[in-house]
């Protein structure tokens, strides 16, 4: 006898009355998503051996956004998507502190997130104002964190600081909300700002500078996310007693922000494939002897290259430790100085430090040293001395 095998139901059906569906399908995706990006870019790096601080950063924010993630979809078990009105009160308790906790996680995959992007670009560069606005803005990002937890921790009146079922019995809610949703739009803002002004003094090429700002740039999205999500979130200022079914849609845009955060520390990542599939110029090395001698004046020193004929003067270009260097004295007795010394000068296109996603940023970047050679004559006053030079080198 033929049996007829039925399809089991679906874990959350979506019917007119219940939209739980949409939130777990969202926030599913994105997790998973947020996921590859994660072994995508270590697979790009080859070097999992070697964890760096921004690394263990995005890491941190993956566990952080697994628990975020339970946590919603455990709460469409629970009534997210549904009618108060078809709620009982255990489940609607249930909802409210899964809700209650999601959001804590949710500022803190935001923050590491950032803090990991932060990190990254401080391991490019860690000198200048660029290095303090960096640190400055991990600073505020650290305290907003901080006091954005411990706000939506007490959010409502003691002893049930989760249970937020309308504004008169939970009026910080909405207040508390939009303040976190401020800072993750101002300080995502200054994360994409800083790339810029990281490049835009950079001496490598239009393209390539494009390419590092266009990456980091991408951050961008989780700022244009995050508004219709507190767009979403009226129903926290109004006086509506249906929060598990209003707050769908905003729910809905706030995983997608989640998952975004996690994705756009990654992208950077990427800038060594960009380059291989559009093309990137070779990178080498020049190491060239160099000598210093009188400039034939009296007045100073000229570095000149070391040929087979011992005459080839080095061009501009052509030396890393500049076109020329000087020593401004007065001659005495309109003798030239003998004194010579072989340096040895090299040009790099390539920052060699670093882990290997920074090396991909920074390749093809042309780091510039100035040094400055001073020359000091000392007479002794022994008959067989003729003189004594003293070289030092300062960078």
């Amino acid at each position: 006898m033929d049996q007829v095998s039925q399809a089991a139901p679906p874990f959350y059906p979506l019917t007119e009355s219940n939209h739980a569906a949409l939130v777990v399908i969202t926030a599913v995706i994105f997790f998973i998503y947020a996921i590859l990006g994660i072994i995508g870019k270590l697979i790009i790096r080859l070097n999992i051996t070697s964890m760096k601080d921004f690394d263990v950063g995005l890491l941190i924010a993956a566990l952080l956004y697994f628990i975020q993630t339970a946590c919603v979809i455990a709460a469409c078990s629970h009534g997210l998507g549904e009618h108060r009105d078809d709620l009982s009160d255990g489940n609607f308790g249930r909802f409210s502190k899964l809700m209650y906790a999601s959001r804590i996680f949710g500022i803190l995959v935001h923050a590491t997130t950032k803090v990991s992007l932060g990190l990254l670009i401080r391991q490019i560069d860690r000198q200048g104002g660029l290095n303090t606005a960096n640190m400055i803005l991990g600073g505020v990002v650290i305290a907003w964190a901080i006091s954005g937890v411990f706000a939506t921790a007490f959010q409502c009146p003691i002893p049930e600081p989760w249970l937020a079922e309308n504004t008169t019995q939970c009026p910080n809610q909405g207040p508390i909300f939009l303040y976190n949703s401020i800072m993750i739009i101002l300080t995502d803002i200054a994360l994409c700002i800083l790339p810029v002004a990281m490049m835009w003094e950079v001496q490598t090429s239009i393209r390539r500078k494009i390419i590092v700002m266009a990456l980091f740039g991408t951050r961008l999205i989780v700022p244009i996310i995050t508004i219709p999500e507190l767009v979403h979130a009226r129903y926290m200022f109004g006086d509506s007693d249906d929060v598990t079914w209003q707050a769908v849609s905003m729910v809905i845009w706030g995983q997608i922000a989640l998952g975004l955060s996690v994705i756009t520390v990654c992208i950077p990542s990427l800038k060594g494939v960009i380059d291989s599939l559009l093309g990137s110029t070779a990178v080498a090395a020049i190491n060239t002897p160099y000598e210093l001698k009188g400039s034939g004046n009296g007045t100073g020193l000229e570095m000149t290259a070391l040929s087979d004929s011992r005459t080839k003067q080095t061009s501009k270009q052509g030396s890393g430790l500049g076109s020329a260097l000087r020593r401004h004295s007065r001659p005495r007795h309109n003798d030239q100085p003998m004194w010579r010394r072989d340096v040895m000068g090299e040009v790099r296109t390539e920052i060699a430090s670093g882990s290997d996603s920074v090396r991909n940023l920074t390749e093809g970047v042309m780091v510039n040293r100035d040094f400055e050679v001073s020359y000091d004559d000392r007479h002794t006053s022994r008959a067989d001395s003729m003189g004594s030079s003293e070289g030092a080198y300062r960078m």
